[in-house]
């Protein structure tokens, strides 16, 4: 008996109007939705919507696991060595045994006959050594490139792997993700990050290429204090002990002119571990760190997941028609009382929600859009006055029954 009233009393909350006017709802949302951003007036909100994310709370101010160290990772800052200091850095990195060398600049020219010999001579010793390259093209946020660019061939270790970072404009926006493989001309190119892991864990690289991800969230470690680093002249001091690079990961690059100085705009960029979520003065990052931030997560397998869009849509119908039906019905028993509580309940909602997603985010690994969730209870007020008056023009050619229709007085 009582499991019949408990199927009675759910089924007493399964209305066709409320199904109706969720489903207008929706329909709504998503026509506003593709006005507002496929119109270039209104490109700034869309620019700036894009650019935040509620998961950037997490890494920026509430990560207890940011800076823990990662002992498979050593970053050599290169500076603004000339070719022979970098030439002389590579020799004594060799001489320490790495795994695996990856090299984030480029070397554009030949200049200097004996350097430039030296240098390559380096550089094309054993097999280990993967330099960058950069794909270019107008479409690069789909994956369409015009060209490769490379440093000059003299130069080639016969190894690279792509440094984009974060789609078309990494330098303006905030780099949270990255592609762990393109085709270009047939050829299949791997990130640094993933190339220099295929040689150091293949386990792991199959672990990412099995994700057949097109692009993949970062799932930041930490900054610089999260890697065993060595400054700019550490490495032509003789005292200084580089046993520790022996078996690991060498990932080589500008961290500014030493550790020590004030961070300037040269290959920097915003990342969600930046110490102001908005109104940000100056990246926080350069892109060597955000490498090995990548290569921290394939290592570890420590990915973010990401709820596909129908489910998105699909959850946020389900919560969409409750929250509509609660709303209904309270305004029918008391709409004094319905219209008192309606901006308190709309925050407390709105925060739990997010304040949920936020949860899983961090103790999961799995991210949800929450403006699949949220659009549609933020808009529904709004929506539903206009579906009132629709619904009298409607019910003056043909009768219709709706307890959303505006009674009359």
């Amino acid at each position: 008996m009582r499991k019949k009233k408990r199927l009675n009393f759910l089924f007493s909350w399964i209305k066709m109007d409320y199904l109706a006017v969720n489903f207008f709802l929706f329909l709504s949302v998503s026509m506003i939705g593709a006005i507002t951003f496929n119109m270039t007036v209104f490109d700034p909100i869309k620019k700036a919507l894009s650019d935040f994310n509620f998961s950037d709370l997490l890494y920026s101010k509430l990560n207890t696991t940011q800076e823990t160290l990662d002992t498979n990772i050593v970053l050599v800052n290169i500076g603004h060595l000339d070719r022979a200091g970098i030439a002389t850095q590579i020799r004594r990195i060799r001489k320490n045994n790495p795994k695996v060398i990856g090299f984030d600049s480029f070397f554009s020219a030949r200049r200097d006959s004996v350097t430039d010999a030296f240098l390559s001579e380096q550089l094309s010793e054993g097999n280990n050594f993967i330099m960058a390259c950069y794909l270019t093209g107008k479409e690069e946020l789909t994956g369409q490139f015009d060209s490769l660019e490379t440093s000059d061939p003299y130069f080639s270790s016969g190894n690279k792997g792509f440094v984009n970072l974060g789609g078309a404009h990494p330098e303006t926006s905030t780099v949270r993700t990255f592609s762990p493989r393109e085709v270009f001309k047939g050829d299949t190119l791997y990130s640094l990050g993933a190339s220099l892991v295929k040689r150091f864990d293949p386990p792991a690289f199959s672990k990412l290429m099995e994700r057949d991800n097109r692009r993949e969230i970062i799932n930041y470690r930490g900054n610089t204090d999260a890697y065993i680093r060595f400054d700019v002249y550490e490495l032509f001091d003789s005292t200084t002990d580089l046993s520790i690079i022996k078996d690991k990961i060498v990932l080589m690059g500008y961290i500014g002119e030493s550790f020590g100085g004030q961070p300037d705009l040269e290959d920097i960029y915003y990342t969600p571990m930046n110490a102001e979520l908005s109104g940000r003065s100056r990246p926080d990052m350069y892109g060597v760190v955000i490498h090995a931030n990548i290569i921290s997560m394939i290592l570890s397998e420590n990915y973010i997941t990401v709820m596909p869009v129908w489910l998105c849509i699909f959850l946020s119908f389900i919560l969409c028609y409750f929250y509509i039906a609660f709303i209904t019905w309270l305004g029918e028993k008391n709409p004094l009382l319905s219209n008192l509580i309606f901006p308190v309940f709309l925050l407390v909602l709105n925060v739990l929600l997010i304040y949920i997603f936020f949860l899983i985010y961090k103790y999961w690994n799995f991210s949800i859009n929450s403006g699949f969730f949220l659009a549609p209870i933020l808009l529904y007020k709004t929506f539903l006055t206009y579906y009132e008056r629709a619904l009298l023009v409607i019910n003056r050619k043909i009768k219709i029954h709706s307890r959303f229709l505006p009674k009359k007085k």
